[in-house]
């Protein structure tokens, strides 16, 4: 099945990669297309792209299967909650072969690295899932926990922010707004995490027994 999807690849997720060139300035023309098809993986062909200073808006066709790849996220899910973990994440990669932009699927795969304390996977999957449905404001607030996490007191607000402007009532994000502050002499990783925050993200129903670690 085909259907075009409208991708949202923000700077400040890719600042220190081949797609941050393209914001740079240091690749064009011909160039920034083949980087944007290497990213995009095979299944999804150029249709148009827009690029502005701070986020390349990109139209794709995508060649998937939508529902068989939905299934197995849930499959997926259940399985995570019976605290099958590996089981688990072989089904929601599997739904990534049916659909690689299954923002679904993506969001939970993040989670469960998360929770493991493998930040730099968890993430990749996360700002993965940001761009295929930059509406989904849990993946935001995910985000923002990672940037707490790893001491980027910045790149938090901003995830925080964007919460902010599309929900104004959320006062779980604008405790955690208020609470940040540039860090000093005085902080570290270990002494600014989730539990400063006051960030626990929404809907997540995957607890993972097997991980040992907090629920994100």
């Amino acid at each position: 099945m085909k259907r075009r999807a409208v991708l949202e690849i923000h700077r400040d997720d890719h600042k220190v990669d081949a797609l941050g060139r393209i914001f740079l300035g240091a690749i064009e023309g011909e160039e920034i297309l083949v980087v944007l098809r290497r990213y995009l993986g095979p299944a999804a062909s150029l249709h148009r792209v827009e690029i502005q200073d701070d986020v390349i808006r990109v139209e794709a066709d995508l060649r998937e299967f939508p529902e068989e790849s939905a299934n197995l996220v849930e499959v997926g899910r259940s399985m995570l909650r019976k605290g099958l973990g590996r089981s688990a994440i072989g089904a929601l990669e599997e739904a990534l072969r049916l659909a690689p932009l299954n923002a679904e699927a993506l969001k939970t795969i993040g989670r469960w690295h998360y929770r493991r304390r493998e930040r730099g996977a968890a993430r990749r999957y996360l700002v993965r899932a940001r761009e295929a449905d930059p509406g989904d404001l849990e993946t935001l607030r995910l985000l923002a926990e990672l940037a707490i996490h790893d001491n980027r007191p910045l790149e938090a607000r901003g995830y925080l922010e964007r919460v902010l402007r599309a929900r104004p009532g959320d006062q779980k994000a604008r405790a955690a707004l208020a609470r940040l502050r540039p860090a000093d002499a005085g902080d570290s990783p270990q002494n600014r995490g989730l539990e400063e925050s006051g960030l626990q993200s929404a809907g997540d129903e995957d607890g993972d027994p097997e991980a040992g670690t907090p629920r994100v």
